[in-house]
């Protein structure tokens, strides 16, 4: 019963993480047609920057944080220029750019910050939910994370912007006749994409430990959850963030860490093979 409490509690705490994660991820995805795999990188950027204002320059968190915001989403648009932009109607390169972009980032970070793991201040004390102690920044993590959710879906379906990334995800072709901007679209969902990695790194770096390559388990969680729900819907990704989170957490606490890192690579598999749309994707 105790192992069961631990599930429900921290499987939706890490849905929560995932979900917001995974959005941003997912905008790129439907917009480009392919998955950024350099989007990992963005949120060990992120992380890395914060660190090292905080503890090498002294810069006071409060200031730390929007600055390395900035610098991610200014990262995200230099990689949608370089990377994204020129492959976008050949579907192999930019794939193996983006690839080639996070291995980049991976070796500079490894040459810059080493192996030791970092991490960022956290917000204190514990509380009892369900009678599990869980930490206040869980807490301030999950509230954020509804926050950030809620404004997403706010943006793209009350605002002309949203509605013209939804249009464009549906159809580059038919976007263009109805006078919208594709590239202009792209640009603006990288950057929204860029700050939504970023936002989700100053929230969970203080949690886990980074390293070069802790932008790995996150960035193949996402694609997972985005292939399990379905290219392009909101809903899905919600419910197959749900799935993940629940289903890693049970894997967690009833074969280990080690087993649980394997659990986006077999949903990937499943899914693609009985249901390639996912839950909630239309066919082409």
């Amino acid at each position: 019963m105790e192992e069961l409490k631990h599930v429900l509690v921290f499987g939706l705490f890490h849905s929560a993480t995932y979900l917001v994660f995974s959005l941003g991820f997912s905008l790129i995805f439907g917009v480009a047609r392919l998955p950024n795999i350099s989007y990992g990188a963005l949120y060990i950027l992120t992380g890395y920057i914060t660190y090292a204002l905080i503890s090498q320059l002294g810069v006071p968190l409060y200031l730390a944080i929007p600055a390395s915001i900035l610098a991610t989403i200014a990262a995200s648009l230099a990689i949608g220029e370089v990377a994204i932009k020129p492959a976008i109607r050949f579907p192999v390169s930019m794939f193996i750019t983006t690839m080639a972009v996070a291995y980049i980032f991976e070796e500079v970070f490894r040459i810059q910050m080493g192996l030791v793991p970092a991490t960022l201040p956290y917000y204190p004390g514990t509380t009892f939910v369900l009678g599990i102690p869980v930490s206040n920044h869980w807490l301030l993590v999950v509230g954020i994370c509804s926050l950030m959710v809620l404004a997403l879906l706010a943006f793209l379906f009350k605002t002309g912007t949203g509605r013209a990334i939804r249009a464009v995800a549906e159809s580059w072709e038919e976007s263009m006749r109805l006078g919208v901007n594709p590239l202009r679209v792209l640009r603006i969902t990288l950057l929204v994409s860029g700050l939504y990695a970023a936002l989700t790194s100053i929230l969970l770096v203080p949690l886990k430990a980074l390293t070069p390559t802790a932008g790995w388990t996150p960035l193949f969680a996402a694609f997972a959850i985005v292939v399990l729900g379905g290219l392009g819907s909101v809903l899905g990704t919600a419910v197959a963030s749900l799935i993940y989170g629940f289903a890693e957490q049970l894997v967690v606490f009833t074969l280990g860490g080690g087993i649980a890192r394997v659990v986006p690579l077999v949903l990937i598999v499943l899914v693609l093979t009985f249901r390639p749309h996912g839950l909630f994707g239309r066919g082409e």
